[in-house]
């Protein structure tokens, strides 16, 4: 099963590579949670029905973003993708803004960037430690996202100018 959805997987167990001559398959770099997670949806089609302690949290989600697309797992990236997206807070946005830049995802960059970039969210975010941590980090990201925030700027005020003479 493993190798029927996997691409990765088939590598590992029937392919030319190293692994694929041993009797057994190492994971590293995953929590125990997030791979239990991985096998649910590898079996089931579906991660949402998953029974984890702590259930899924976004942090949790994030990780098997991650190992989605290590795994070359696309629906589950894609599942993963939405349920970020629709749990996006001041608290996950610049997190899960990094995992979409460092895994390929530009439907999810985008969405963070927008909400990253609404006045009221970019004034909090400013203020944080991770914020400072991707301008040093990330400074593309950190460009891309103070362009956002120029572009609303100059649109509201656009916006105000119009009024103002109409």
């Amino acid at each position: 099963m493993l190798a029927a959805r996997s691409p990765v997987f088939e590598a590992e167990l029937y392919g030319s590579i190293e692994e694929a001559k041993s009797s057994s398959i190492k994971i590293k770099d995953m929590k125990a949670e997030v791979f239990k997670a991985l096998l649910h949806f590898i079996y089931t089609d579906n991660f949402e029905d998953c029974e984890l302690k702590g259930g899924l949290s976004v942090e949790l989600v994030q990780d098997l973003f991650v190992a989605a697309d290590r795994y070359a797992l696309e629906k589950l990236k894609l599942l993963c993708q939405q349920r970020l997206f629709v749990t996006l807070s001041v608290d996950t946005v610049l997190t899960t803004l990094i995992l979409a830049e460092q895994h390929s995802s530009a439907w999810l960059k985008e969405k963070c960037l927008q909400f990253a970039s609404e006045l009221k969210i970019f004034t909090r975010l400013a203020l944080t430690e991770e914020y400072g941590q991707m301008m040093q980090s990330f400074p593309s990201l950190f460009v891309e996202l103070r362009q956002k925030v120029t572009d609303l700027l100059d649109s509201l005020t656009n916006v105000a100018k119009k009024q103002k003479i109409g």
